[in-house]
């Protein structure tokens, strides 16, 4: 199944093969999205889910910890490197 990520912050979109990785993809597609420590580590690679946030596999215990840290009132966040795209979204870089 293709599907279409649209990076707000590049103002691109690309089509791939869905159930795939968020770093996968952006290693595949460069973007504004940095990645640091690529394990729930760090939060660099915040990202704000635009749109589309139920395409994306759902959030771990892990994860979940450190956005509650990060963004406990936005409920639209995600770590990019855990997101594994299983459909359409629309994403830009949290502020």
């Amino acid at each position: 199944m293709i599907v279409s990520i649209h990076f707000e912050d590049d103002d691109k979109t690309v089509q791939v093969e869905g159930k795939q990785r968020l770093t996968k993809i952006c290693d595949d597609h460069p973007s504004s999205i940095f990645f640091g420590c690529r394990s729930v580590a760090c939060g660099t690679c915040l990202i704000e889910v635009v749109s589309g946030i139920e395409n994306l596999a759902p959030v771990m215990d892990e994860e979940q910890i450190l956005l509650d840290v990060l963004a406990p009132e936005n409920p639209n966040v995600r770590l990019a490197c855990q997101c594994i795209v299983e459909g359409d979204i629309r994403i830009r870089v949290a502020n």
